[in-house]
């Protein structure tokens, strides 16, 4: 279909050949020129019938071979078919900038430059609707701008510095009265409005995207679709490498190594295919191991015998326990005792000693018995040999009834 075929699978497969050759560029920049239509966050975007809505892809999902002409499968709808490139546009820039910011260094953005509704965009409508719909755009809805002032704003994102900043959705402040009217003098020759004529070069800011724009996991999905429908190749998304040198020679000394390494594992792997067969490492992993193995075995019998002997006279023989292990004794548990004793005892002698500690117990009782008698004797006889004695309490009492002390002041003190 052609809409989405000119305005969004054209712009995804000429990004893909040209993004690896920008990143010799000192400030290279992606801008996708999207539409307040597939932002339905807007009036103009979520009030007006079609909205744009890819739903589940299944338009893309089917390789948009005929008769499917639509992202989302259904019905023809041109206006909606425009809509939704544009929001194709919109979700591919944060995708591309959530993937290739950071590791290549290319900034993506989208902008909204305005209603241009004197263009060639709206040829195929009726001759009424192609002369009255710019001047309602002009002067009712604020939205309309020219050809050239459109031109001008795409230039100001792609050279002004303020706009090399990644993941933007990028619009004007403007309107159709500029320099008209009170409010424009008021405001300095500027009126709000996202879109409109006029405005200026400062008038440029980061608009609100739409939670569809914002929606990763679709954008993701489109990504891979366009991808098949398109042929486009992509750069690897690998780690971004250190600057630094050293760990660059060794990241390439260690490379074969590790590559070495991993092959060894993957001989063997647990698990089955689908079929119920052993999973097995492919032809080409089979065919390196047997080459990586001739090859070491050639560079350990020549350059490897050549560096042990070096090995050994500079750093010493390899100690013994090095080559054949060394382990530290474990201290052996100890045994239950009273497993001991029931194995290694005769059953009579646990008999005699059993007796031996309750007759001990009958003892102890006996003696704790004449503890307690013993108790109660010495109370007796303290009571009877200070019986003619005052005690402490009733001498202070006395004490303080000499003195004109009162028993009720007493208590107080």
């Amino acid at each position: 279909e052609q809409t989405m075929q000119i305005n969004f699978l054209s712009h995804f497969l000429m990004v893909s050949e040209l993004i690896e050759e920008m990143t010799n560029s000192p400030d290279p920049r992606v801008i996708m020129v999207g539409s307040v239509t597939g932002n339905d966050n807007t009036v103009g975007g979520g009030g007006v019938y079609p909205i744009a809505d890819l739903k589940a892809l299944d338009g893309f999902r089917a390789g948009f071979d005929n008769p499917i002409a639509m992202a989302d499968g259904y019905g023809f709808d041109g206006a909606k078919a425009y809509k939704d490139s544009k929001l194709c546009l919109m979700m591919m820039s944060n995708v591309l900038h959530a993937k290739y910011y950071k590791l290549k260094g290319v900034s993506f953005s989208s902008i909204y430059p305005g209603c241009i509704a004197e263009s060639p965009l709206f040829r195929e409508k009726r001759d009424w609707f192609r002369k009255y719909f710019p001047i309602f755009m002009k002067y009712i809805t604020g939205g309309f701008v020219s050809e050239q002032e459109a031109g001008q704003r795409l230039f100001q994102v792609a050279h002004d510095p303020r706009c090399s900043k990644s993941g933007v959705y990028w619009s004007w402040n403007g309107g159709p009265r500029e320099d008209r009217g009170l409010e424009a003098l008021e405001k300095g020759g500027q009126i709000s409005g996202g879109g409109g004529a006029g405005g200026g070069w400062d008038s440029i800011f980061e608009n609100d995207q739409s939670g569809k724009v914002n929606n990763i996991e679709l954008g993701i999905d489109l990504f891979k679709y366009s991808t098949e429908i398109t042929g486009a190749k992509w750069p690897d998304v690998n780690a971004v490498r250190s600057p630094c040198p050293t760990l660059n020679v060794i990241g390439a000394i260690s490379k074969q190594m590790i590559e070495k390494e991993e092959l060894k594992r993957m001989v063997e792997r647990p698990g089955l295919n689908e079929d119920g067969t052993p999973i097995q490492i492919t032809k080409r992993k089979r065919v390196k191991r047997v080459a990586q193995k001739v090859v070491g075995g050639v560079v350990s019998n020549t350059f490897g015998r050549v560096g042990r002997f070096a090995s050994r006279r500079l750093l010493g023989r390899v100690p013994e326990t090095a080559l054949e292990g060394s382990f530290q004794d474990e201290k052996p548990e100890e045994e239950n005792k009273l497993l001991q004793m029931q194995t290694q005892v005769p059953l009579n002698e646990v008999k005699e000693a059993a007796v031996e500690e309750i007759q001990n117990l009958d003892k102890l009782q006996e003696l704790a018995v004449l503890a307690d008698d013993n108790e109660i004797l010495q109370k007796e006889i303290a009571e009877k040999v200070f019986a003619g004695y005052k005690s402490d309490s009733q001498l202070i009492n006395e004490v303080m009834e000499v003195n004109g002390v009162q028993h009720k002041e007493r208590t107080t003190v």
